[in-house]
């Protein structure tokens, strides 16, 4: 990625493109493999929440990724550079290669959604996504090698060693979606080589009800957000 030296906003955007296109050329065989993958998974469910949800971030990304890189201004200080004509700004530069763990519940939602950001700054990317969700993993390292040079993206499949062989990979960043147990791991691999690591982990998910809620819609919305993926949501509404 040094080689490409400044990454144009056109690049960007083709590459956003090209990452919307792998769902949308792809999107019954990845449907049919998470339906493989869960035994049974609603196929509308899946659209929804893997697909759809997954092109949004995409999209929004295309459209605000030239206001997202342009310099902005900052105040020159302390003294003596305030008086001696010194202009500052930020100017906002990609990372170069970012990993990402993805996990099962959401396997294509929790893989697509980070490269919202992670193309849009420029970046390159290695994705190691989830070994109970064989089908649906397989699906997308074809897919997405379908579009993209291994260079842009590269996807990794294998099971637990192969996820520690990752994690101890010398990344720009590092992406962690799934338990705090296995966190734990992939922090302590990544520190090896200094890595900076975003963990998205589950936890309690307090709901809070107001004397004047309406009680039926109420009652609705927090089933409605229990019972999503059978349960298996980071969301899950866990005590009310």
């Amino acid at each position: 990625y040094l080689k490409e030296g400044e990454v144009a906003t056109a690049t960007r955007v083709d590459r956003l493109d090209r990452a919307i296109n792998v769902l949308k050329n792809n999107e019954q065989r990845l449907v049919e493999a998470m339906n493989e993958d869960f035994g049974h998974r609603s196929e509308h469910q899946s659209l929804f929440t893997d697909v759809a949800a997954s092109i949004g971030p995409l999209r929004h990304a295309q459209a605000n990724v030239a206001r997202w890189r342009k310099p902005e201004k900052r105040k020159v200080g302390p003294f003596p550079l305030n008086l001696l004509g010194a202009k500052a700004r930020v100017e906002y530069q990609p990372l170069g290669v970012v990993g990402v763990i993805s996990p099962w519940n959401f396997p294509v939602n929790l893989t697509f959604t980070p490269l919202a950001g992670i193309l849009a700054a420029g970046n390159r990317c290695m994705i190691k996504p989830s070994e109970y969700t064989p089908a649906t993993s397989e699906a997308m390292a074809e897919a997405i090698a379908a579009e993209f040079d291994s260079e842009e993206i590269a996807v990794i499949t294998g099971g637990p060693q192969t996820s520690a062989g990752f994690s101890s990979l010398a990344f720009d960043h590092l992406l962690f979606t799934g338990a705090t147990s296995i966190a734990k791991h992939v922090m302590r691999a990544a520190s090896e080589n200094l890595v900076p690591v975003t963990l998205e982990l589950g936890g309690k998910s307090p709901v809070v009800i107001g004397r004047s809620a309406d009680m039926d819609r109420t009652a609705d919305a927090i089933m409605a957000g229990k019972m999503m993926n059978a349960g298996q949501i980071f969301l899950a509404p866990d005590y009310v």
